[in-house]
């Protein structure tokens, strides 16, 4: 049986405890039992909040996880990393496949998560910013290459790797990093890449920009003959307190394969946000900019609720990618049909977003078409490679002609 204090840093950076979630991953076979339930002197604290505004009510009651291949409650496996960073978790404790469900994880994780939830089996957190230090960034995208490449490289060689990259989420090399101007995760390129990736996700996270997205700070770093991606985190305030960050993946409870689209996400700001109509006109512009772009890859964790001290509200739009795996259909529906949309069924689908005029829609639609089409100018500021500027953007090209001439 594992037992873990959760523990939630306030935007102020004050610790508190939240909660305790019991699990018990001994249980090998069948389900896996696990509940949570919050500390009264949470429930009574000025700042308390629901962790998870939809499932998780601020209430004496005990909580059923009722996520049997987990244990836990999905706001808590939000804070684990996805496959990069789950690989170094498993390598750096040299985990059997037994020792790898989720409460093992977080345990083991402890301060060192994304977000503002730390597990601790006793005693507070001793909360400190993760990452190593921005100059090690090219000895960081070595190590990360030659982890992905050699199982066989040693472990005292990956210590640095290990420091810097236990929590990010993802399946691609990444890195936490931080200096004087503030905390970042870096994203370096994998052996598997067929694409230089690095340089066209910053070309999209630009293009998003200009389309009036709000996205996370980014910057396009050169190491030597590598590249880098600085993405500045969201979840750690100027102050040097944290934002807690929930995914709509689990907000919908969309565990394993789902069928889910933008219209469910916007359902979850409605009842969410204490900024609805600002955020879903966010949702909806970014949901015609990964169609015009062609970011094919907009699953449910890409997306993120944030709450600092004014309450939940959508994050700044992170992993924006063109279709670098030439896919025809998304991962989420726009309307009723995850193959790109025509114009006029964009335009039907902006009223479950908040935008009931007709114009004011266009004008929207217009403004992210102008930013897209300035792709190649992009591209080339980004110094994405020739034969990658030509088939990405023989992919956006194809898509834009779908919709203003």
């Amino acid at each position: 049986m594992i037992k873990l204090d959760v523990w939630l840093t306030l935007p102020s950076g004050e610790s508190v405890k939240a909660g305790t979630l019991v699990a018990d991953p001994d249980n090998v076979i069948g389900a896996l039992p696990g509940q949570f339930r919050y500390a009264s002197d949470y429930m009574e604290h000025t700042r308390a909040f629901p962790l998870d505004p939809l499932h998780l009510p601020l209430s004496a009651d005990i909580f059923d996880a009722d996520r049997p291949h987990a244990g836990v409650h999905g706001v808590f496996e939000d804070s684990l990393p996805d496959d990069w960073g789950r690989r170094l978790l498993v390598r750096r404790y040299n985990l059997g496949r037994k020792d790898q469900r989720v409460p093992q994880l977080l345990r083991l994780l402890g301060n060192q998560c994304l977000g503002a939830l730390s597990y601790m089996e006793t005693g507070r957190p001793d909360l400190k910013t993760t990452g190593v230090h921005l100059r090690h960034l090219q000895e960081l995208a070595l190590l990360a290459e030659r982890f992905e490449q050699d199982g066989a490289v040693d472990n005292d060689e990956l210590s640095l790797l290990f420091l810097a990259g236990s929590s990010p989420g993802g399946a691609r090399p990444k890195a936490l990093v931080k200096d004087e101007s503030g905390t970042y995760m870096a994203k370096f390129a994998s052996a598997r890449d067929q694409l230089d990736v690095v340089s066209l996700e910053a070309a999209a996270m630009e293009l998003g920009r200009r389309a009036g997205i709000e996205t996370a700070d980014s910057k396009l770093l050169a190491l030597g003959s590598r590249k880098c991606l600085l993405i500045k985190r969201f979840d750690i305030n100027e102050a040097g307190g944290r934002n807690h960050l929930i995914s709509m993946q689990f907000l919908l409870k969309a565990d394993g394969y789902y069928y889910a689209g933008y219209r469910d996400m916007a359902e979850v700001i409605r009842h969410v946000s204490k900024q609805p109509g600002l955020d879903l006109h966010k949702l909806y512009r970014q949901m015609v900019f990964n169609v015009m772009i062609g970011n094919t890859d907009d699953h449910l964790k890409n997306f993120i609720m944030l709450h600092n001290d004014e309450g939940w509200k959508l994050s700044p739009a992170f992993d924006l990618v063109p279709n670098i795996g030439f896919n025809r259909e998304h991962v989420l529906r726009i309307g009723y049909d995850n193959r790109p949309p025509d114009l006029e069924t964009l335009l039907k689908e902006a009223g479950h977003f908040g935008l009931k005029r007709r114009q004011q829609t266009l004008e929207m639609i217009i403004k992210v078409y102008e930013a897209v089409s300035e792709w190649s100018t992009v591209f080339a500021e980004c110094d994405v490679p020739e034969r990658d500027t030509e088939s990405i953007g023989k992919d956006i090209s194809q898509r834009l002609k779908k919709y203003l001439r």
